[in-house]
């Protein structure tokens, strides 16, 4: 009976350690588990604050480097024309109207120019005919271009002799000019006489000959 006994309770004592056994494993594998879900929460938290820092960041970069300029009250009114090409070359330009009450000197016309190829820009400055505009006057730019390029923008107009920008408007200027197609040319080929008593084809069903 005593050897009973104690195999009952070394059994008991076996599966209370096993059972214990078995819950510390499950608690370290939830600990990791909770560790790791924490980790991830933190590392996500992390990553979502440094990317809004860094936009926020670029967005006060952006606004030192390029600070808001107040509207200039617009003086002249552009006409942009369409540009016209004529074989290799384009011809750029348009009108500048003086809509202030004031004359204007130096009046200078800023472009940029996109290429087709790179989608590189250039900058151009076209002076504008006449030089001085006085109130309610009109003057015109133009400039002939070797090149392929797809794009102009009006950035500026500038006047005075320290080429100070000035407000201006812009409009649509000159069409371009239809292209017509060439007209037809017609051709008239006279009807071939009707061969005389003797005469004959060369070249017939009956008398093949080869065409030199």
């Amino acid at each position: 009976m005593i050897t009973r006994i104690s195999l009952s309770e070394d059994l008991a004592e076996s599966d209370d350690f096993e059972a214990k056994q078995g819950r510390s494993s499950a608690v370290k594998i939830f600990s990791i588990l909770a560790a790791l879900a924490v980790t991830a929460a933190l590392l996500v938290g992390f990553l979502t604050w440094r990317k809004r820092h860094e936009e926020l960041v670029g967005t006060e970069r952006a606004a030192q480097a390029n600070p808001v300029r107040a509207a200039l009250p617009a003086k002249v009114q552009v006409y942009m024309d369409e540009p016209v090409r004529k074989g290799p070359q384009a011809l750029i330009g348009g009108t500048v109207h003086n809509i202030s009450n004031e004359s204007l000197s130096n009046v200078s016309v800023e472009i940029e120019l996109t290429r087709r190829k790179d989608a590189s820009t250039e900058v151009r400055v076209l002076g504008v005919d006449p030089n001085q505009l006085a109130a309610d006057q009109k003057g015109r730019y133009s400039l002939t271009l070797t090149g392929d390029y797809r794009s102009i923008k009006l950035l500026n107009i500038k006047s005075g002799l320290e080429s100070h920008e000035i407000g201006f408007r812009t409009a649509p200027g000159t069409p371009r000019p239809v292209e017509h197609a060439p007209e037809p040319k017609t051709i008239v080929v006279g009807r071939p006489s009707t061969p005389g008593k003797g005469e004959e084809f060369i070249n017939t069903p009956d008398t093949p000959a080869r065409v030199p």
